[in-house]
């Protein structure tokens, strides 16, 4: 499939000279997303960021009269904008230890170019879950630089040992949560009760978060957690839910195993981040129940960050076998399914 004309369409998509422009593509193959086959040749016209009509290109149309911007897309494909549903723009595209020492003003150029580069590989839409993202996507609202449209959470929710939990073992007991880096950046946050876990939750909320990112088990790249340690009590996960609730949106959890999955969903958790090592009756509890599940590609030809026999690269083992099983119970089961990266550092 030739994307050369996706990243034209994306690059005009979020361009502010062009919001109220009207578009006609023409001698393009549609690519919809419901079949597997690309249509006839097609001209697609477009008024004010909508799709108008969708007409057979014949060589009349060539010359057609029409106001505004006339594309020839010489037989190439057109297709939707891709939705990558679990991004970290602000923590993909740097290694983890500069992220944690560099200048923050330094991390921000970055990420703006991670952003572009998304909207150039057709995504113009990505759901980020946990970061500092709220002042990109401000510059990219207000067209200041180019990105996908992005829905944040902000800061994850994390207990202490928790999967986001990333400060140094020498911080953990000496130095007040709010002076640690990765805190006052608004990176993640430490909760370890109900009433803190509500609190960060709300202010996530007032900065913009348009959903919530709780930490409910163990991780890979994280320093203290097993990956099959269970995190957060239900009380202490419905005080996020509810308060998303009030909020009138939802929270979503990083989670693998069957245990911490359940307990998720039993506190009112409308989406289930990665599950790799998920039972078939937990699988079956989630299609039966309606939860999204957003899945990712983790496979052993994905390229690693971490050290081979490192206690992380370990755990990134362990998830990635459960990759296959995770995507066949899916299936099998018709599960609400988002697709997503999670390309980090």
């Amino acid at each position: 499939m030739d994307i050369k004309l996706i990243t034209l369409m994306c690059s005009l998509a979020l361009s502010p000279a062009c919001l109220a422009q009207t578009y006609l593509f023409k001698n393009v193959h549609i690519f919809d997303g419901s079949s597997a086959n690309l249509s006839s040749a097609k001209n697609v016209y477009i008024e004010n960021q909508h799709i108008k009509k969708i007409e057979n290109y014949t060589s009349e149309t060539l010359n057609a009269s029409v106001e505004g911007v006339v594309i020839d897309g010489q037989g190439k494909t057109l297709m939707p904008g891709l939705i990558d549903a679990h991004t970290h723009l602000m923590l993909a595209g740097l290694p983890q230890q500069t992220l944690l020492l560099a200048d923050q003003g330094f991390i921000n150029i970055a990420a703006a170019k991670t952003a572009s580069e998304m909207l150039q590989r057709g995504y113009t839409s990505v759901r980020d879950l946990g970061g500092p993202v709220f002042g990109l996507k401000l510059a990219i609202d207000k067209h200041i630089t180019t990105g996908p449209r992005i829905w944040p959470s902000g800061a994850f929710i994390s207990q202490t040992g928790g999967h986001g939990d990333f400060r140094l073992p020498n911080e953990l007991i000496a130095t007040d949560v709010e002076h640690t880096q990765a805190v006052k950046t608004g990176t993640t946050t430490i909760a370890d009760s109900p009433a803190d876990v509500r609190k960060h939750a709300r202010e996530q909320l007032a900065l913009g978060a348009s959903q919530i990112k709780v930490m409910a088990g163990g991780g890979v790249s994280s320093l203290y957690d097993p990956i099959d340690v269970t995190q957060y009590s239900a009380e202490e996960i419905r005080a996020a839910t509810e308060a998303a609730a009030n909020w009138n949106t939802y929270v979503t959890v990083h989670a693998y195993t069957p245990k911490a999955i359940n307990r998720a969903i039993d506190a009112g958790v409308r989406c289930i981040e990665h599950g790799q090592l998920i039972d078939e009756v937990t699988a079956k509890r989630i299609a039966k129940e309606g939860i999204w599940w957003s899945l990712q590609p983790f496979t052993s030809d994905r390229k690693s960050t971490f050290s081979e026999g490192s206690e992380q690269r370990k755990k990134q083992l362990k998830v990635e076998e459960g990759t296959l099983t995770a995507f066949k119970l899916a299936k099998k089961y018709k599960a609400k399914v988002a697709w997503g990266t999670d390309i980090l550092f």
